[in-house]
């Protein structure tokens, strides 16, 4: 029998949605003030990379020393409009909040075109927060990571990103106890984030229902769709 959660949802999905609405909640407050900060800023003209880490460095290790929210990066990343020389990227990572600098790319890494990847191109495009991943993220930790996203406008035109990274590992420890026996959590896009089936593994597209297309229906399981963001859990049928 299938079962499609309208009515509200289960436990699993309210501790997903309380987890990533809290980072987003962070991220959000912190928008206005570093739009200001930056308007002020240019108005002297486009910035330097050290310039815009001046200003994001105090913020992202405030967030990075909540012990509510177990992150492992934040920081901004900004348009071509705001940053003329230096790293569009200012970023603080780790235990130890370690600043990320242009220096500290591999030959590879130094190459990437950062406003292509997902957690900066959906915001552009959208004009909405996103939760990008899972993916290993070479860029910053080489780990397994979920990246949380919401754009930053200057006079209604877009010039950046606010982020923050939450490894998958972490999600395992503190979500994965929550969702129920064989369930696995999906992204948007279908891929599994954290399961508690063993034959899947964080990264799989989940084929057996087009998610990413809408289709909210597997016979045999309890598909639930959260209202609050992109999330899905799929569960066997009770």
């Amino acid at each position: 029998m299938t079962q499609h959660d309208t009515a509200g949802e289960t436990r699993g999905l309210v501790v997903v949605d309380a987890f990533f609405g809290a980072v987003f909640k962070q991220l959000e407050r912190w928008r206005p003030e570093l739009e200001a900060q930056l308007s002020a800023r240019m108005a002297a003209g486009p910035l330097s990379g050290a310039q815009l880490s001046e200003l994001v460095e105090d913020e992202a290790n405030r967030l990075l020393q909540d012990d509510a929210l177990p992150l492992y990066g934040a920081g901004f990343c900004a348009s071509d409009a705001i940053v003329a020389s230096g790293s569009p990227l200012s970023w603080w990572q780790g235990p130890d909040r370690s600043p990320l600098v242009a220096s500290t790319f591999g030959v590879g890494q130094g190459a990437i075109d950062l406003r292509r990847l997902e957690w900066y191109r959906v915001p552009e495009a959208t004009g909405q927060r996103h939760v990008a991943g899972p993916f290993v993220d070479y860029l910053c930790s080489n780990e397994i990571t979920m990246t949380s996203a919401v754009p930053l406008t200057l006079d209604g035109v877009f010039a950046g990103v606010i982020c923050a990274d939450v490894l998958v590992a972490t999600l395992e420890r503190e979500l994965l106890p929550q969702l129920g026996d064989g369930a696995t959590l999906l992204s948007s896009a279908g891929r599994v984030i954290v399961s508690a089936d063993p034959s899947c593994e964080t990264g799989d597209l989940f084929t057996e229902i087009d998610i990413a297309g809408g289709e909210r229906e597997l016979a045999g399981a309890r598909v639930e769709s959260s209202s609050d963001s992109s999330f899905v859990i799929i569960a066997p049928a009770e």
